[in-house]
């Protein structure tokens, strides 16, 4: 199975970190976050993943080259355009076009094992999409998930504080088959001015399409702002398995 992993963005939250550098080449324990996210993948068992990148892609092919480092096979594909999550995949359409494919974000943080449990039970029970949630106080700082059972039946971006009927958020982590292109080709763009995931995924629920949760409980974070930043920190020093050797 394949990857894709956005790395395009600036991360505008993390302020004048990434002036010099994209989101996904912060510093985590001592190597950029997005070595954490391929090295999870390869020890997966993923073996090819194409490296969505954008901002200072240079600094990511320069450190990354063909993927020696993380054990991996990368290719990088370019969003000219930064207008969201949505569309960000579509330049490694035909690269993905083979089967299904792991879709993640170059700041996700989690383990190995988070992935090829997913990848498991994606075999065990194929699906058109196999989305990772998690279980939140408030699902309101990213896409509240609705289900029956574990069937997604609704996704909300970015609800406003204390209005989401679900503890359960997207975990930015899921597998899906070239089918999903057939959705993000016809996003319109948000009220926030961008092509948003969620929408994509919702309208694959609306064609009837199967949209399946897989609650992740091992580790994860979701690298969003400084804060966030220092915590990861902190988890890289005191977990086993998040720091590996080359």
């Amino acid at each position: 199975m394949k990857a894709v992993v956005l790395a395009a963005g600036k991360g505008t939250r993390m302020r004048e970190i990434t002036d010099a550098i994209p989101k996904p080449m912060v510093d985590v324990g001592g190597r950029p976050m997005l070595w954490h996210v391929l090295r999870a993948l390869a020890g997966a068992g993923v073996r090819e993943a194409a490296v969505i990148v954008g901002y200072k892609a240079d600094s990511i092919r320069d450190y990354f080259g063909g993927g020696e480092n993380v054990d991996l096979k990368l290719s990088y594909f370019t969003q000219e355009v930064q207008d969201g999550t949505g569309r960000a995949a579509e330049p490694a359409r035909e690269y993905l076009s083979d089967g299904p494919f792991f879709f993640t974000f170059g700041d996700i943080l989690t383990k190995a094992e988070a992935y090829a449990d997913m990848a498991r039970a994606f075999v065990e029970t194929p699906t058109d999409l196999l989305l990772a949630v998690r279980r939140v106080d408030d699902p309101c700082r990213g896409g509240a998930v609705y289900t029956d059972g574990d069937r997604v039946t609704d996704i909300v971006e970015k609800p406003p504080q204390g209005s989401s009927e679900t503890d359960l958020i997207s975990a930015g982590i899921f597998i899906t088959s070239p089918v999903f292109f057939d959705y993000t080709s016809r996003l319109e763009l948000s009220k926030r001015g961008e092509y948003e995931l969620p929408d994509a995924i919702r309208m694959m629920i609306e064609g009837g399409l199967d949209v399946r949760a897989f609650e992740l409980v091992s580790y994860w974070r979701d690298v969003g702002t400084p804060e966030d930043l220092a915590g990861a920190g902190k988890d890289a020093l005191e977990l086993e398995g998040l720091i590996e050797d080359e």
